[in-house]
């Protein structure tokens, strides 16, 4: 008798062990890409099995890239906004200025007071969005991680989820910011999205200077030369009305510059955004 009962303890305790091994969660960032001086809004996305009563995170990025203006740049994602009666989280702690290195840092208890509003066990919710501003000189092409880290912060902040009253260092994936060029249509100077024969008289009236300059100058070289003449408006009416060479490097729908090599850049194109 003696022996089955410590069989049954015994059991009783590796199933219990077995429980809290199973307990996992994971932090996942999503980035995005854009512009020089551009906002990207980042998605800090929270899986887990058990509820959620409490977390603590830093993300670092890269400052010569990327910049976080202020913590109204961090916002709740919908689970968060939900919690107590639709006012949020009882604690919230962000900090945009860490000490030991560039990044930011969020803690957050859910509720202080029983019953305790809990986060839901989840998959891949949207826990927090992060407004990335885009440097205004930081080169395309170039990629700033989004890494979430225990390094940040004095004494460090760690990267842990409280599923209930199991603290869980949860499964971690970065992600990352690109910096592009803006997308355009070429030709289309008023940017709303199609060609039409108002956007050859409009460069007929910006390259004679009564119009001012557009702000994508890629968009106004409709012949792809390199330089803003009479001739890109020419080239559009000989391509809509008289069976003319197509618009090089366009397909009528947004992209990038596919030939970068001028002087002409692309600052903002508003139907592309």
């Amino acid at each position: 008798m003696i022996f089955r009962s410590i069989s049954l303890a015994l059991i009783t305790v590796l199933l219990f062990t077995a429980d809290l091994n199973a307990q996992v969660g994971s932090l996942e960032v999503i980035g995005g890409e854009g512009y020089n001086e551009s906002t990207i809004t980042a998605q800090l996305l929270l899986t887990t099995d058990l509820p959620t009563h409490g977390f603590s995170f830093g993300i670092s990025h890269d400052p010569a890239i990327v910049s976080v203006n202020s913590s109204t740049a961090i916002q709740l994602g919908p689970v968060m906004q939900a919690l107590n009666g639709n006012s949020g989280p009882d604690f919230l702690d962000v900090n945009v200025e860490p000490t030991g290195g560039s990044g930011i840092i969020v803690a957050c208890i859910t509720d202080y007071f029983t019953p305790f509003d809990l986060l839901p066990a989840m998959t891949s919710e949207p826990l927090i969005l992060i407004d990335y501003t885009i440097n205004q000189n930081a080169p395309v092409g170039s990629v700033s991680p989004l890494t979430l880290t225990s390094t940040l912060g004095n004494p460090p902040v760690a990267t842990v989820l409280v599923l209930e009253l199991t603290e869980v260092v949860p499964t971690l994936s970065a992600g990352s910011i690109l910096v592009t060029e803006p997308h355009f249509i070429r030709g289309d100077l008023n940017q709303n999205g199609s060609l039409s024969l108002l956007d050859g008289v409009l460069l007929l009236y910006r390259v004679s200077g009564i119009e001012p300059p557009g702000s994508c100058l890629d968009a106004d070289d409709i012949n792809d030369d390199g330089i803003l003449t009479i001739g890109d408006a020419v080239f559009l009416f000989q391509y809509m009305f008289a069976g003319g060479t197509p618009i090089p490097g366009s397909d009528g729908t947004c992209s990038p510059d596919l030939t970068p090599a001028d002087s002409l850049d692309c600052v903002q194109f508003q139907f592309c955004e």
